[in-house]
């Protein structure tokens, strides 16, 4: 009975994960900046509800700003023309699947980068100084370990060049499910704890100190899948109030935050 319950349990996750594909992410852009996080104190409700079933623009939400896309955007497809999965689209699904590569593309430095469970993807503020007073919020279990791995986990080398956040200001978030969208809870949010902590300049995990909030009694720090997130329905908001500064650059970044 257990496997079987286990069984169902993947099955609609995985399930959720193509189905969403069925949608456009849509591109990030600079217009869809949420400026208002800059402002956000304990008691407030956010002025924008998250769905976290797309991703792409739908993750808007979660930053007050992001750096843009390097490079070249991906490369337009022809109709049965792999791509570099090994997915092949026929006449019918092309122009969606050429959109969903180029809105992903966008999402290079995007809010979602900072939980994608991949520490050589990162967040990265939008502005042209160093950042501070800019915020990103992360989809993890509060009452549970947290971790952070701060500044551009790519390689030593852009760790380096690159801002590290050092004074921060943590708030916990609390989210009220206000309906579903592909089997995927959708949230208001509200801030319901703030606290100051100052950051390690290691190149590699270290965890947050929000015990106040931790109900499990581990140590273990295990990265939630969505289902196991959707559980906890609370996030973690990260405000740079100082940084250590890059060799070369001014940008600050943040690769992962996760349980």
């Amino acid at each position: 009975m257990k496997k079987a319950i286990v069984s169902i349990l993947i099955t609609a996750i995985v399930s959720n994960a193509v189905f969403a594909q069925l949608w456009t992410k849509g591109a990030l852009e600079q217009s869809d900046w949420n400026l208002s996080l800059k402002k956000m104190k304990v008691g407030d409700t956010l002025e924008k509800e998250y769905y976290p079933c797309f991703g792409g623009k739908y993750d808007a939400v979660l930053a007050s700003s992001w750096l843009p896309a390097e490079g070249n955007p991906p490369r337009t497809l022809m109709a049965n023309e792999k791509d570099e999965n090994g997915n092949s689209w026929d006449e019918s699904e092309i122009d969606w699947a050429n959109k969903n590569r180029y809105d992903s593309w966008t999402e290079m430095y995007g809010p979602g980068k900072c939980f994608d469970g991949k520490t050589d993807t990162a967040w990265c503020e939008g502005k042209s100084d160093d950042g501070i007073g800019e915020v990103v919020i992360a989809w993890v279990d509060v009452k549970r370990p947290v971790r952070i791995w701060s500044g551009f986990g790519k390689s030593e080398k852009l760790w380096k060049e690159n801002n590290r956040p050092k004074d921060i200001k943590v708030f916990v978030i609390q989210g009220e499910v206000i309906g579903h969208s592909v089997n995927s809870p959708n949230y208001k949010m509200k801030v319901v704890g703030e606290k100051t902590l100052t950051l390690k300049d290691v190149n590699g995990w270290q965890k947050l100190n929000l015990d106040e909030y931790k109900e499990i009694d581990s140590e273990e720090f295990k990265k939630l899948d969505p289902y196991e997130l959707s559980q906890s329905g609370t996030f973690l908001a990260i405000k740079i109030l100082s940084v250590y500064p890059g060799t070369k650059y001014k940008d600050t970044l943040i690769s992962e935050v996760s349980n």
